[in-house]
Formats: C-alpha cells, structure tokens, sequence
C-alpha cells in the first residue's frame, strides 16, 4: 500500500505542475469527473495552498488515478455482486460524502490518499481455467454467492472469502469479471491484465492440482505450464499460493502470511521451475535493457494456451507492446507480436531462435523455438586459432587492434548518417520481407561432416569456411549446396549474417570481456540467395555462433548492408 500511495502522490504532483496530465489520467467513463477535474486544472499553483480547493482537487484526482489502474470490472467481496469503476466511485463518494462537503474541514492530503488507496484496493485470482467457470453473464445482475455450486463456483466463493479476510474489499477474476459478449472490452482485458496484476494489491494463486505442501507437488502444477500465468507470476509485488484445499502452501518454515515473494527460498523454487531469474520475480521491468528478448521468450517455451492466438496476447505486457487482439488470426498472432517487438526493439535476440519459422523466414512460429541454449561454443579449426594467438603475441597488435576498432566504429557510424541505409538504419518490414540491417560474411566453401556422411541422409551437418570468421559447424533441419561459392553472382549464394546490434556502433556491450563488440562471439544466421536479390534464411536446429578469425581486420565496413529476407 504505502507503494501506491507514493505512486497517487506523485500523480498529484505532476497534476499541480502540469494540470494537462489530470485530463489524461481522469476516466473517460464519467463526464462528471472530467467536468470536476477541468475546473479544477484552472487553477494557478499558488492556489493549490489555499484550503478546500486543493483537498477537492486532491481526492478526485485520486479517485481518477485509482480507477484508472483498476480492472474494468470487480466483485464486491461484501455482497458478491458485480461493479463496474462508476459505480466503485459512486459508493466510496456515498461511504465519504464528508470530503465532498464544501464546508467542511478536510483532513491532510495524506491521509485521503490512504482512505482512497484502501477502499480501491483489489486482489486478484490467477488461476487454471475448469469446467463450468461461472462467466459475466451468470454474475451480472445476481451474486457469486447466489449461484449453484459448480466447481468453479466454490474456486470463486472461496478466492473472494480469502480476499475479504484480509481486508479487501474488490476483487476480480478473469472467468466473471470480462464481459465476453462487448468486443471492446475483451480487447480493453487483454491489452491491460498485465498492468491489471502489477497494480493489484495481493494476487492469489490457486492451484487446483496441489493437494500436499511439497515442493515435488508444485513443481509439477500446470499452473506452471500455461500461458497467461507467466505473466501472473511476473506482475505482481504480493503472491499468495493457495492449494487445492484453499488452504496456504507451505513448503517451507520461512513463508510469509502476506506476500511469497518476500522469501528467498521460495523465490529460488520458482525460479528453478519456470527459469525466471530472481531479479525479474521482484522487479520486473519490460524495458529493461539487460532482459534480452531471446530470454523473456524462452520463460514462455514450454507454456501452452487454449487458443493459438493467446500465445501472442499473453505475451504482449511482458514486452510491453500492444496491437489489436483478433481471435481467428491463428499463427498471424505470435508474427504481429515479433514485429512490434521489433518495431520497438533493436535487439538482435529477436531472431535468435531454432527450428521451424514462421510466414517470414527470420521470425520465428512459436515461443518453443527460443527454448534455452547451452552457452556459446565457437567451433575453430586449430590452424586459425593458432594463427591468431601467434598474432598477439607481435608487439603493438593490440594497440593497432584497438585503433581498427575506434576507425571501423567511426565509419559504421558515417554509414549510417549518409550511406544508403541511413533513412532506414533498423530492421524494418515492408512488402511481408525484412529489410535486416548488419554484417554479411560470404560463405567459400561448404564440406559435409563425418557425422553427415554416416546418418545415410538423416542428419544436415556441415564444416563452413567464412570470411573473416572462424570456421563453424552447423547443424540444419534442411540440406544445402557443398563446394567452393564462386560469389554473389552465383544462385543459391550462401553467406552468415549479423544482425546489427547498436553496440557495434557505440562500442559497449552488456558482456564484459575486454573486447571491443566487434570481436565478440555473435549468433550468426545462415542466408540463401533467392532470385530477384532476396535472402532466406536456412532452418537451423542449432543456433550459429560465430566469431572473428583475425586479430587485424579491415574488411568489416564493406561486410555492412541491409538485406531482404523473406
């Protein structure tokens, strides 16, 4: 609580600084309010210090932001019933009509930013979907309490018993509390449950298929295995795990009665079981710039959801993109995901994945194709491993290493602001082909391995000689063409790609090895020319790593281009 109300109390702040922001916030649900609110923005600064102005300014901007950061629909937990945000602020204003009195003495601002944050308070149920779920229809104009036991009906008695025992008044549940039937607000639901469960107060996780305290049980829960819980889990600041006896779970002494989060053992359990490090169980946040894409997919690998579009919608807060929701769309879902992501993004983790693609060669068909890797290995032939090491040893290489570095960054960067790729420096989608900006190695020449030539056929391994690059083995999920490559000219030209990466131009990367990023070890992606100067990219079952050969390269500048990949 004390969280929100810092986060109500800036609010204020910035409404008194920048009274536009108050307009923003107010709910477009209530033409009362908004009519309150544009009186009040009227006001100079100086007058936010003169009495009831400021305390009738103060708490509708508070019922504002709470509404706003609140579900759409909620139960009451005293009567069962079903509220939408008005009608939440027509009963608080009815419970509070004191503070709207204007004769009346108001109290400190703080103290009706805590009376506010403690009436919208809400807890929210994460939860399997069961047969015979009580839906809006069911609840709307009766009460939970007033319905016939279901299974689901019990779950949804007893998620809103727990809610009120602990002080809650509001509580939501995504089977009663979405009104299927109104387009708009199950697209409205969708785009916002993520912010729905960050800004909840306690989320309550009920595990139908728990029936002991042990940690064996939980870990094999398929609350674990489904879509939308990933971002249950991530969002909120308090979990509360709940078994099938809606009693509270216990694996361990040192559980707290209000949050689960709070204790380390239990956060390194669910960090084994769904790979989420701790940090991001704490502290998410989706533009942070050390979560990669590649790793935020790779905690949705081995979910599964009911519809196939949901696999793209449930993911959409923890990447924090929005774009429409379209049950019916299929596949079409998880490409328009990666596509705003890299609309958004320019990180290069995006196309870092194995196995099957999707419409577009470079965007992969599912979560499953980022299932997590082993660490990088680069695969040399000695020969140019000891070539290099030789080369380090001669005196000065280092510093003219350095020097080919700061000039080929230095020339990235001109390329950019006038080359032909500066109107459109990142990757972009134009014509259903990707327009991918980086690095092209040509590929010289292509040997089957051993491994190859005894599988009769069943396995596509192949040494490949790069320029520049170490040799690579690589191991595909199709065959390609063996020999010498005569060049660009050639059809079927074969090359590996480097996505570009802004580290190359700035000269920082987030690894920390003592090497500039130009010379670390990168996730390569094997091209095949397709008429008309289009690529595709060949399907992988193991991802690329590549690495430089040479300790003196200065061919990097003309390896930089921007590619047409369908």
């Amino acid at each position: 609580m004390a969280k929100k109300l810092r986060n109500l109390r800036r609010a204020l702040v910035r409404a008194v600084s920048d009274p536009s922001e108050v307009i923003t916030k107010c709910s477009p649900d209530s033409e009362k309010s908004q009519e309150s609110n544009m009186l009040n923005v009227t006001q100079t600064s100086e007058l936010v210090d003169s009495g009831s102005e400021e305390e009738s300014f103060t708490i509708q901007d508070a019922i504002d932001q709470a509404k706003s950061e609140m579900p759409l629909h909620l139960i009451c937990t005293d009567d069962g019933k079903i509220y939408d945000r008005n009608a939440i602020e027509t009963q608080f204003k009815a419970e509070h009509s004191s503070f709207f009195e204007p004769t009346a003495v108001q109290p400190d601002p703080d103290i009706m930013l805590e009376v506010v944050q403690k009436f919208f308070a809400y807890v929210m149920l994460s939860h399997r979907w069961e047969i015979q779920e009580p839906l809006y229809r069911d609840v709307d104009g009766s009460d939970i309490f007033s319905l016939s036991q279901t299974p689901g009906t019990t779950k949804l008695q007893n998620f809103c018993r727990h809610a009120k025992e602990r002080g809650f008044r509001w509580a939501w549940s995504d089977t009663c509390c979405i009104d299927k039937a109104s387009t708009s607000e199950l697209q409205k639901s969708i785009i916002s449950m993520f912010k729905w469960y960050r800004n909840s107060d306690l989320t309550i996780v009920y595990l139908c298929d728990v029936a002991d305290d042990s940690a064996e049980a939980l870990r094999e829960s398929v609350w674990f295995k489904r879509g939308w819980t990933l971002q249950e889990l991530i969002a909120p600041d308090s979990l509360l795990f709940f078994q099938k006896d809606w009693l509270l779970l216990k694996t361990s002494d040192d559980l707290p009665i209000d949050n689960y989060k709070e204790s380390p053992t239990f956060r390194k359990l669910l960090s084994e079981i769904t790979g989420v490090e701790d940090l991001s169980l704490t502290n998410f946040d989706p533009a942070s710039p050390t979560l990669s894409i590649r790793q935020r997919m790779s905690w949705a690998a081995h979910r599964k959801t009911t519809e196939i579009e949901d696999v793209a919608y449930c993911l959409m807060g923890i990447f924090d993109v929005h774009f429409p929701v379209m049950y019916g769309e299929g596949d079409s879902a998880f490409r328009r995901l990666q596509i705003e992501i890299m609309a958004k993004s320019d990180d290069p983790s995006l196309f870092d994945w194995t196995g099957k693609p999707g419409s577009n060669s470079l965007l992969a068909s599912s979560p499953k194709c980022f299932d997590p890797f082993a660490p990088p290995l680069i695969d040399p032939v000695p020969a140019t491993m000891m070539l290099a090491k030789a080369m380090h040893k001669i005196p000065f290489v280092k510093q003219v290493q350095k020097g080919i570095d700061r000039v080929s960054t230095g020339l990235f960067n001109l390329q950019e602001r006038v080359g032909v790729n500066a109107q459109h420096p990142a990757n972009y989608i134009a014509g259903a082909k990707i327009h991918c900006h980086g690095l092209e190695y040509s590929i010289w020449d292509v040997e089957e391995t051993k491994a190859m030539t005894q599988s009769g056929g069943k396995l596509f391994q192949y040494h490949i000689i790069a320029e520049s690059l170490h040799p690579v083995t690589v191991t595909l999920l199709e065959p390609i063409k063996t020999g010498f490559g005569l060049g660009r000219m050639q059809s079927k030209y074969l090359c590996i790609f480097r996505v570009w990466d802004q580290s190359l131009a700035t000269g920082r990367s987030t690894v920390n090895d003592g090497n500039h990023p130009l010379r670390q070890a990168f996730v390569g992606h094997l091209l095949i020319s397709q008429p008309g100067g289009i690529y595709r990219r060949v399907q992988v079952k193991e991802r690329i790593v590549a690495k430089l050969a040479h300790p003196l390269e200065f061919r990097m500048i003309v390896q930089l281009r921007t590619l047409m990949i369908e």
